[in-house]
């Protein structure tokens, strides 16, 4: 199985334009302010037209002074002379609005390569596809792996290696975050870590993983076990971060969340939470229990295959001052007897001594 579908079609020294109309520095943009933050693209601009004037600095926590313009075409009059569209939101459904359409066939128009990490695939858009074709650049669906059918055997490990799987209360509560900021935690201190990617965004940070939300239900657990038996054989590392998709409780992707923890069969987990949620997003109706229920939940399913436990917690308190932030760490934390933080504020360093001390 080819783990590196598609790789860095669009190379990494190509400066991009990120379109996230309507909703940038929300949980819909994830995508984008994670390829900002990570990425190895030089942002050129980001287009949402109710922020122009200002900086992504000015919206979001990330360093970055690239500018954020009402329209295209201010944005192709940047300085570093944009040669990419990149899609820079996640909608629920994965669909492609026909706003964002209108401005893909733009960038197309104006021989802008477009990634994009929809579930709908541009290239199969005869439109979108046929205008490329002329124009020649490059349509890149991010979740494009192909298919093979792959069943999960519970392989073994290096005793050696383990892997840590990041789990989470809801959708978008930061787990390819924490999953990012803890590789490189450990890389920093010496401890060959290598991160897998399995959304799209994650993918377009890396150059590498699987869309694991495009793959048959049948095949999700064998998709990711392949994909950490590849990076243990290719890299030999120490530790192998995995990111999580969805939540246990989420009544619409439950089924990836279960998938990928019993795929990757995890020596340990990190529980990720957004303390403003008090019920699952887009379902009002159902309420999030505490993290120690989430924890006994979360080490009950991956036990029914392999022991192992939640060995810290990651918070995105980004809704919260940092005094609250504080208050909140120090609450969970006498709650759970865990160690608690927010990677993007705090750093990850009292996760990583849990995990170098239990490993």
């Amino acid at each position: 199985m080819d783990l590196y579908p598609g790789v860095k079609l669009v190379p990494t020294e190509t400066p991009i334009v990120i379109l996230a109309e309507g909703c940038f520095g929300m949980p819909q943009s994830k995508t984008g302010t994670g390829v900002i933050r990570y990425g190895d693209w030089p942002v050129a601009a980001v287009i949402d037209s109710q922020y122009a004037g200002k900086t992504v600095q000015d919206i979001t926590s990330i360093p970055s002074q690239a500018p954020i313009v009402a329209t295209l075409v201010e944005a192709l009059q940047s300085s570093l002379r944009p040669k990419a569209l990149l899609i820079g939101t996640a909608p629920m459904g994965g669909g492609l609005p026909d706003l964002y359409k209108a401005v893909v066939k733009e960038a197309i128009e104006a021989g802008l390569h477009v990634i994009s990490g929809l579930h709908i695939f541009l290239n199969e858009l005869p439109e979108l596809k046929t205008l490329a074709g002329q124009k020649g650049v490059t349509l890149w669906d991010v979740r494009d792996v192909g298919q093979e059918n792959i069943v999960a055997q519970q392989l073994s490990r290096p005793e050696s290696v383990k892997v840590i799987t990041m789990v989470g209360t809801d959708c978008s509560v930061g787990k390819m975050f924490t999953a990012l900021e803890i590789n490189q935690q450990l890389n920093k201190l010496g401890q060959p870590s290598q991160f897998v990617a399995t959304g799209q965004t994650g993918i377009m940070i890396s150059g590498s993983g699987i869309p694991l939300d495009r793959v048959i239900g049948d095949f999700m657990a064998g998709y990711i076990e392949q994909a950490i038996q590849a990076t243990i054989e290719t890299h030999h590392p120490r530790w192998v971060i995995i990111e999580g998709q969805g939540s246990l409780l989420h009544p619409a992707y439950s089924g990836v969340t279960m998938s990928l923890i019993h795929g990757s069969a995890p020596d340990g987990l990190v529980l990720c939470h957004n303390p403003k949620l008090k019920a699952i997003r887009n379902f009002d109706k159902i309420p999030l229990p505490s993290l120690s229920q989430f924890i006994q939940l979360y080490e009950s399913a991956v036990g029914w295959i392999k022991p192992a436990k939640v060995y810290g917690i990651s918070l995105n308190t980004s809704a919260f001052s940092e005094e609250e932030a504080i208050s909140l760490i120090k609450t969970y934390e006498a709650e759970t007897g865990l160690p608690v933080t927010d990677p993007v504020r705090f750093g990850v360093d009292k996760i990583v001594e849990a995990l170098k001390k239990a490993f």
